[in-house]
């Protein structure tokens, strides 16, 4: 049995896109200036990253973070405010994992705050995995009320239509992805050159956060275009393949060529991400300027 979902669309068919510009903007500055802090950091890789590079890498999560927070009013009623929550504090702790290194960049060859800034991404991720696994969550619940609910009884103030389009299994598969990326980091706490089965996790959790966005593909391509949900995955598929290297074969880390491959690749996941985004605003201005004609 299906249920019939009201999608907002404009006059000429294409799906709104609810975002406000400035969380838009916002998470697209965040993510550019992530990459560009990441891809500062590989040419140091032998010894540690610039403060500017870390600078960076703390700004960037932290608008992340903020942009979410610019959209809670709509995500809020839309996936959950335990969902918004978590998605906030996991990019607030990744953005604060950074902060010991922007006043002394040193501390990144010490043991106790190379284990914390691993500790803290670790548990950004595991909070925003949690929190698709609450969106996973709310969905249920609103097609409960949405099955439960006869169609003749229904009233302009009971609004049981799904907010949550994507599938369960896109955000399920997503939030295993982003458990599973975090436990690699966290086993990588006290073993700064990590082990092949923290690499390994990285690897399969960056592998399915990209299934999740591929499983979702139809409704993205709809909203956001293709070319958005394109750099989107790319950008996804940069955050797993980063750690393929030290999968096969961990002795790879010692090597200063494979670090500068990871800090770059990675940065350049988040760099296509902003691209994404950036695509996303140019779009959302195209569907606005159509139905204003």
């Amino acid at each position: 049995m299906t249920t019939a979902v009201a999608i907002p669309t404009t006059s000429s068919g294409r799906m709104t896109i609810h975002a406000s510009y400035a969380a838009l903007v916002v998470a697209c500055i965040g993510f550019a200036l992530t990459g560009l802090g990441n891809i500062l950091a590989a040419p140091t890789v032998t010894t540690y990253p610039s403060r500017l590079s870390w600078i960076l890498q703390f700004i960037g999560p932290m608008l992340l973070a903020l942009a979410v927070t610019l959209h809670i009013d709509h995500l809020s009623p839309r996936i959950g405010r335990s969902a918004v929550v978590l998605i906030i504090v996991g990019a607030f702790l990744t953005a604060v994992s950074s902060a010991p290194f922007m006043f002394r960049p040193t501390f990144y060859t010490e043991e106790a705050w190379f284990n914390l800034n691993f500790v803290l991404w670790g548990v950004g991720y595991i909070a925003m995995g949690l929190g698709l696994a609450s969106v996973a969550m709310h969905k249920e619940k609103q097609l409960e009320r949405a099955l439960g609910q006869p169609a003749a009884s229904s009233t302009d103030d009971e609004d049981y239509d799904l907010t949550v389009h994507a599938s369960f299994l896109s955000l399920i598969t997503a939030s295993v992805g982003l458990i599973l990326y975090a436990i690699g980091y966290l086993q990588l706490v006290g073993h700064p050159l990590g082990t092949r089965s923290a690499w390994s996790l990285q690897t399969i959790g960056g592998m399915l956060i990209a299934l999740g966005i591929v499983t979702h593909i139809t409704h993205l391509r709809r909203r956001i275009g293709t070319p958005a949900v394109v750099f989107g995955l790319l950008g996804a598929a940069c955050m797993a393949f980063s750690c393929l290297p030290y999968a096969v074969n961990p002795s790879n880390i010692l090597s200063p060529s494979w670090g500068q491959c990871w800090w770059s690749v990675w940065g350049a996941g988040a760099v296509f991400g902003a691209v994404s985004i950036g695509l996303v605003i140019i779009r959302k201005r195209s569907i606005e300027a159509e139905a204003a004609s």
